[in-house]
């Protein structure tokens, strides 16, 4: 028996009450800047022709792991994030313009759509493209009109395109504010504990069917895989 699950997570803007450490109270600009810090474009490796610099990175990069909490503290920041964020769309650096693309669609409704909707018509890069697309769809309805088939129409990225698909498919509903909860919630201390070579730390997810899966209950009978697809998720 193999397990295939998928987690994504979608959401709106929430303002986290219980922030204490120094950590989570830098501004957004000093977290952006860190994150950027921490990204070394020379250690992508080239495993396809989908992106000039390389398309995977190292098992033991850490920076996915500062991405991933720097997400999750912009978007505790709350409205407050979305100025660096909307200025950092047009970034020198192609990492810092797809977490900005990213964590936007996390701060709605006070997330303004015209520089969203400017980096999916014309970002160079695709990632960029991709995700600020994602944020439009989660904005909800907003006072500049998208024309969702033009821009599939112009989009030349197969998983742009599909994106967008999934954006006209919200139909202009919003992120759950139920679901930002969770992510500005989420036990960041709990990532990257996961070693190659070792015993996988123990854990629970809940699968389409509602079913709760739990990694205990197959130790030692069967094999699981567990499957992250990848640009869906």
């Amino acid at each position: 028996m193999k397990i295939f699950i998928s987690v994504v997570f979608f959401s709106a803007t929430y303002f986290l009450s219980t922030v204490t450490t120094a950590e989570d109270l830098k501004s957004p600009k000093a977290l952006l800047l860190r994150f950027t810090q921490s990204c070394d474009e020379s250690q992508w490796m080239q495993r396809s022709d989908r992106r000039p610099n390389g398309y995977m990175l190292a098992d033991a990069d850490v920076g996915w792991n500062v991405r991933m909490k720097t997400l999750q503290k912009l978007v505790a920041h709350g409205r407050s994030a979305v100025p660096t964020l909307v200025q950092a769309l047009k970034s020198k650096s192609l990492p810092e313009r797809i977490l900005a693309a990213q964590t936007l669609g996390y701060l709605a409704p006070d997330v303004p759509a015209q520089p969203l909707l400017a980096a999916a018509q014309s970002d160079p890069d695709a990632a960029v493209r991709l995700y600020a697309v994602d944020s439009l769809g989660m904005l909800g309805r907003t006072s500049v009109p998208v024309d969702w088939d033009k821009l599939r129409q112009n989009e030349t990225n197969r998983d742009v395109r599909m994106h967008i698909g999934y954006a006209m498919e919200r139909k202009q509903q919003p992120v759950e504010v139920s679901v930002i909860k969770k992510l500005v919630s989420w036990k960041a201390a709990q990532t990257d504990t996961a070693k190659v070579g070792h015993p996988a730390p123990g854990f629970e997810l809940t699968a389409a069917t509602g079913e709760t899966i739990r990694l205990c209950d197959y130790r030692g009978k069967q094999a699981v895989i567990l499957v992250f697809i990848y640009g869906d998720t």
